[in-house]
């Protein structure tokens, strides 16, 4: 896996969003995960070694070049916008939230319950990830595909894959038991639903997710179907692999309450 500070370092650093991604961050994640060509980049003009290292050193390089630009960061300037309490952890600004379900506690330097345990690295890069993009303002309630969304079409076959077809298959024959996981991390039914099961599960505060369920019926020959959606508002919260990463850690969230 190519080394992200180093993809970084041979860009120009300035957010141009020329790659067809918001920051200059967000494409090297996507370039060191392998989604995308790192000559997407017009900076990038001569082909240049990148290191390679395991996936567990990238994220841990990653992490610590984000919480050197969290403590750069206003963050009690953030929390309202990103629909966070302001707080104080360890003598510094610090953000509370829910992130699927559970109370987390933000700062430049830990990321974790409230108990101290901080969060798995690939959630600390993704909350992180939801910082900086410093979004506000109200979400605009219209739900829409990811295939709706700029530079997704090669994410929407990672998101059928990985989080609408595995819960589908996961939940299959099991509708009410997949309702009562997503009742306990704080999701709501959709009133106007057009499936067997409709609701919107609060990921982050200003990120939810519209779960479409179809259930199997054997009897018709028909096997359960998800779609999840949406708010059109995204991905002024995050960039769009965080936001299939984020569907993806739901789908593990509810399997992991279901066992």
């Amino acid at each position: 896996m190519p080394n992200v500070i180093e993809i970084v370092k041979l860009t120009a650093k300035n957010n141009c969003k020329q790659c067809g991604f918001p920051t200059c961050m967000a494409f090297a994640v996507s370039v060191s995960a392998g989604n995308c060509a790192i000559s997407l980049c017009p900076y990038i003009k001569i082909p240049q070694a990148v290191s390679v290292v395991s996936p567990v050193d990238s994220d841990s390089l990653l992490l610590r070049e984000l919480k050197a630009r969290a403590r750069a960061a206003d963050i009690a300037s953030l929390a309202e916008g990103l629909g966070a309490n302001l707080v104080v952890y360890q003598g510094r600004p610090a953000l509370r939230f829910c992130y699927l379900g559970s109370d987390i506690t933000l700062s430049a330097d830990f990321i974790g319950y409230e108990t101290g345990l901080e969060l798995d690295p690939r959630d600390q890069i993704l909350l992180y990830n939801y910082l900086f993009f410093a979004g506000s303002g109200p979400l605009s309630g219209n739900w829409i595909g990811l295939e709706s969304l700029p530079n997704s079409i090669s994410k929407v076959s990672t998101l059928r894959r990985y989080a609408e077809g595995r819960i589908a298959s996961f939940f299959a024959g099991k509708k009410e038991q997949l309702k009562a996981a997503c009742l306990s991390i704080n999701a709501m039914p959709f009133p106007d639903c057009h499936a067997d099961l409709c609701m919107v599960v609060p990921v982050l505060p200003k990120v939810p997710m519209l779960l479409y369920f179809w259930d199997e019926d054997r009897d018709e020959g028909f096997e359960s179907r998800v779609k999840i959606v949406f708010d059109a508002r995204v991905m002024d919260f995050l960039d769009i692999e965080s936001i299939v990463f984020a569907a993806e850690r739901m789908v593990e969230k509810l399997e992991e309450i279901y066992l």
